[in-house]
């Protein structure tokens, strides 16, 4: 009786430890892949953030052309491939590829979409009016439009895309 009884605690033990192991392991693997996210081709942060989104004989001087920003969105517990994270008007001022400039097509007033007009640029949400380069001219804009770090490499026009806080005088870039 006292042999079978050592023999149901040993294996009520190992059961036991059998549970907790299941739960434990599972749960460090979820704590140790959530300290470093995934890098993953085409997501921004690939050669410090900068991405390739056109090409620069494609610019046209003086006319500005739209962008998109794709890549990986990540959020707690997923990954989503191919996903548009931004968009950015480029503008090619010269011959010379620093005349570059991009500037986010996110409206600093609410976050709507910044569309081409005959004068410049203007957000269709709440008429917010800017000029050819960006600079708030009337509406509820509280800034100009946020410029994105830009350069030519090989051909390629890069941009290292941001987000901005909206509603503020002030850029502030937002992390993440």
């Amino acid at each position: 009786m006292v042999d079978r009884r050592k023999a149901l605690k040993v294996v009520a033990g190992i059961t036991g430890a059998a549970a907790v192991g299941m739960a434990v392991v599972p749960a460090a693997a979820v704590v140790a892949a959530s300290a470093s996210p995934p890098r993953l081709p085409g997501r921004p942060d690939d050669d410090d953030g900068w991405q390739a989104i056109a090409r620069w004989d494609d610019l046209v001087v003086g006319t500005p052309r739209q962008a998109h920003i794709v890549g990986a969105e990540v959020d707690a517990w997923s990954v989503s491939p191919d996903r548009r994270l931004g968009t950015v008007w480029l503008l090619r001022g010269g011959e010379d590829t620093a005349s570059l400039r991009a500037l986010s097509a996110v409206c600093p007033h609410l976050g709507c979409i910044i569309e081409r007009s005959d004068a410049g640029f203007v957000c269709p949400c709440h008429v917010s009016d800017f000029s050819p380069v960006g600079a708030a001219l009337r509406g509820p804009s509280p800034r100009s439009m946020d410029p994105i770090e830009s350069r030519v490499r090989e051909g390629r026009v890069e941009v290292r895309w941001a987000r901005f806080r909206q509603g503020t005088a002030e850029r502030i870039r937002e992390e993440g």
